[in-house]
C-alpha cells in the first residue's frame, strides 16, 4: 500500500514520493484518518493493512493524545478505534432512542449561492433521511451531506448527538461520535485520538511561497496565503518549539503562519492581515491568477524571499499602488452604460 496516496496535498504527496520519505505506523494511521478522498470503509481497510504489514509502535512524543495513551500499541488502538466507529454507526442507524434525523448540505464552494444549507425539517429514521437525500437532492454542486440526530424538544442548533457524513452515493465518509466521559471514558478519549496528534512531516514549501489550503468542506475554494512560517513560526527556536508540540500539540498546532488579503471578518476590513491556518499537510502551491486585493501578495512574497533587498520602499510603494487601484475600481458606480461612465469622467474599457 502506498501510504503517500492518503495525503490530501498533491505537492506534499509528490515531495514525499520524490524524496522517498518512510512513514512509521503512527504517521501512516494518521494520514489515513485525515484523507478527504476515500470512504470510511476504505480507511478501515487501510488501517487493517497497517496492522497486518507495518511494525507496531508505542504512542509517545506525538502530541497531547500521548497523555491518555502513553506507550500503548498503535495496532491495539486502531482495532479499538474501528470497533468504536462501527458500534456508533450501528447505533446511529438503528433508530433507537427516539432520535430525529436532520441533514446539512455542503456546496463545493462556500462562495456559491448557498454555501452551506440545512434541510428544514426532520426525519423519523436514518433510512427515510437517506432516501430523501438520494431521491430529491440535486447533487451537481454538492460536496457531501452531514446527517445529525437530535432529541425532540431540545433547543439550540449546536445540540446534536453525533454526525455521519455521506458522499453523493450514500457511502459514509466520516463520523463524529457523542460518547461522553461519564458513560464511556475510554471511548470518549479514543474518539479524539487522531485530532490529538502532532507531526513534523517534511514539506516542499519555504518562507514567501504562496499556497492554498485544501478545503474539505468546500473543495473548490482556494484562497491564497503567503507563508511566513510553516510548522515552526518564523523567528522562534525550532528545537524548543518542536519539543513543546510533541508534548502538548495537536492537529490545530500543525500550522502555517502567514498573510492573506481577502476581505477580513472584522468590520469588512480590506487589505493584508496576518493569521494562522491549519493544517499544513493540506497546503498546495497556489496556481491561480492573483486578482483583486490578492495582488498585493506577490510583492509580499518577493519581500519575504529576499528578492526586494533590505529596503522597504519598493515593497511599500508596490503595496500602496495596488491598493489604490483596487479602491478606485470599487468606486465605479454600477448599472450605468459605458457612455454614461465616460461622460462622468470614468475610464472605460477599450477607450483610448
Amino acid at each position: 500500500m502506498d501510504v503517500s496516496s492518503f495525503i490530501n496535498s498533491k505537492d506534499i504527496k509528490k515531495y514525499h514520493r520524490d524524496t522517498g520519505y518512510k512513514y512509521n505506523s503512527l504517521e501512516a494511521a494518521w494520514l489515513v484518518y485525515q484523507c478527504n478522498s476515500i470512504t470510511l470503509e476504505k480507511k478501515h481497510k487501510a488501517w487493517q493493512w497497517i496492522i497486518d504489514n507495518m511494525p507496531d509502535l508505542e504512542v509517545k512524543e506525538c502530541g497531547r493524545s500521548a497523555c491518555h495513551f502513553t506507550e500503548e500499541s498503535i495496532h491495539k488502538i486502531l482495532l479499538e478505534y474501528m470497533e468504536l466507529e462501527n458500534t456508533f454507526i450501528k447505533e446511529f442507524q438503528d433508530n433507537a432512542g427516539g432520535y430525529l434525523y436532520k441533514y446539512r448540505r455542503y456546496e463545493r464552494s462556500a462562495k456559491s449561492e448557498w454555501g452551506t444549507s440545512d434541510f428544514e425539517g426532520f426525519f423519523s429514521s436514518w433510512e427515510k433521511c437517506i432516501s430523501h437525500i438520494m431521491n430529491t437532492e440535486d447533487a451537481e454542486d454538492a460536496a457531501f451531506y452531514e446527517i445529525n440526530r437530535r432529541l425532540p424538544d431540545e433547543t439550540g442548533n449546536r445540540i446534536v448527538h453525533g454526525t455521519v457524513d455521506i458522499n453523493l452515493s450514500g457511502e459514509i465518509l466520516e463520523i463524529s461520535t457523542d460518547y461522553d466521559k461519564e458513560g464511556n471514558e475510554r471511548w470518549y478519549y479514543l474518539s479524539t485520538f487522531f485530532d490529538g496528534l502532532w507531526f513534523n512531516f517534511p514539506v516542499p514549501f519555504k518562507r514567501g511561497d504562496i499556497v492554498a489550503i485544501c478545503n474539505r468542506y468546500h473543495p473548490k475554494d482556494r484562497d491564497p496565503v503567503v507563508i511566513d512560517g510553516i510548522i515552526v513560526p518564523h523567528g522562534l527556536d525550532e528545537e524548543e518549539y518542536i519539543s513543546k508540540r510533541r508534548e502538548h500539540g495537536d492537529i490545530s498546532d500543525m500550522n502555517i503562519c502567514g498573510y492573506a488579503a481577502n476581505v477580513e471578518w472584522v468590520s469588512g476590513y480590506r487589505g493584508v492581515y496576518s493569521e494562522v491556518w491549519w493544517n499544513y499537510m493540506d497546503a498546495e502551491y497556489y496556481r491561480g491568477e492573483l486578482k483583486g486585493y490578492n495582488r498585493v501578495l506577490k510583492p509580499i512574497s518577493n519581500w519575504l524571499k529576499g528578492e526586494l533587498g533590505d529596503s522597504l520602499d519598493l515593497l511599500l510603494a508596490g503595496y500602496h499602488r495596488i491598493m489604490l487601484e483596487e479602491y478606485l475600481s470599487s468606486a465605479v458606480p454600477a448599472l450605468y452604460t459605458k457612455e454614461g461612465l465616460k461622460l462622468a469622467g470614468f475610464p472605460v474599457e477599450g477607450d483610448e
